[in-house]
């Protein structure tokens, strides 16, 4: 028995210090993932830089929709459209899939909606999409539909009334997540536009551009989902 204990006793730090270890490994990795966050949280809580040389478009301006864009929005009738511009590598964006999903399944029936994919190239951005089930129309910007309609970030939203001019472009919500129902601004601006209702003034929340930095790749337009 005695010598039973001695082994125990002779293996017991090496056992503490595995435990301790363990332990300053956790709170480590809690603490990198807890920092992760958090300059997520900080990086896009900022504004996103105005890209030089940008020009803003204002509500009720006609907007001329690249040749692709264009077709696709004859092709349903020349209803209202939301583009929905979209960077697969952007956080954000992916955030709120869900939320443009439900727009889309929501007013499809009464608005064309077009997912804008930027930032890489086309068939990179094509395989990205096709993962996300949104079941609607793509076009792969090389920068003129973002031009037409003054977006530089991700996600924005951009939709246009029946006769082609433009009614919002802005976020979908104050909080990337998508979570507040009274800031959707996005779904506030197409129930006014469906009720013809004149389009609101919007507060600063949803205009000034939040999310990731459009920077226009060269591509194709396509048409599939």
């Amino acid at each position: 028995m005695g010598r039973t204990a001695s082994a125990v006793d002779q293996f017991r730090p090496s056992s503490r210090r595995r435990q301790l270890a363990a332990a300053t490994l956790t709170t480590t990795l809690t603490a990198v993932i807890a920092g992760m966050f958090w300059w997520q949280d900080l990086q896009f809580a900022r504004p996103t830089p105005v890209p030089e040389g940008w020009q803003a478009i204002a509500p009720g301006a006609p907007v001329v929709l690249p040749g692709r864009l264009e077709q696709i929005r004859n092709a349903a009738g020349n209803r209202p459209v939301l583009l929905h511009f979209f960077n697969p590598s952007c956080p954000c964006s992916r955030f709120n899939v869900d939320h443009v999903r439900a727009l889309a399944r929501s007013y499809g029936d009464r608005v064309t909606f077009v997912a804008v994919l930027v930032q890489g190239d086309a068939a990179t951005l094509t395989a990205a999409y096709r993962t996300l089930g949104l079941d609607v129309p793509y076009y792969v910007d090389d920068g003129q539909a973002a031009n037409a309609v003054g977006a530089y970030s991700t996600p924005q939203a951009a939709i246009l009334d029946s006769d082609g001019r433009l009614v919002y472009r802005g976020n979908y919500n104050v909080t990337r997540y998508c979570r507040e129902r009274e800031t959707e601004f996005a779904r506030i601006a197409l129930d006014d536009m469906l009720a013809g209702r004149p389009a609101r003034t919007m507060p600063s929340q949803a205009t000034v551009a939040y999310g990731c930095p459009l920077r226009h790749p060269r591509g194709t337009g396509g048409d599939g989902a």
